[in-house]
């Protein structure tokens, strides 16, 4: 499996979701992993999303 994979997998569970009960899930449970995954996927750069997603490290200067 991808590091994605389990990633996703290790999301899932934290928030007590699976295939089975998803039905039954809470409407804000589903967003907030919908959520993780819609950033993570951007973080990533497979998917447009927030333009910033953390990352504030310049390049360095050649003449270092």
């Amino acid at each position: 499996m991808s590091d994605l994979e389990y990633w996703l997998a290790a999301q899932a569970r934290a928030l007590k979701l699976n295939a089975s009960t998803l039905e039954l899930a809470d409407p804000e449970v589903l967003r907030a992993f919908c959520q993780q995954v819609l950033n993570e996927l951007a973080a990533r750069g497979v998917l447009a999303g927030v333009e910033d997603v953390g990352c504030y490290a310049a390049a360095r200067e050649g003449a270092n």
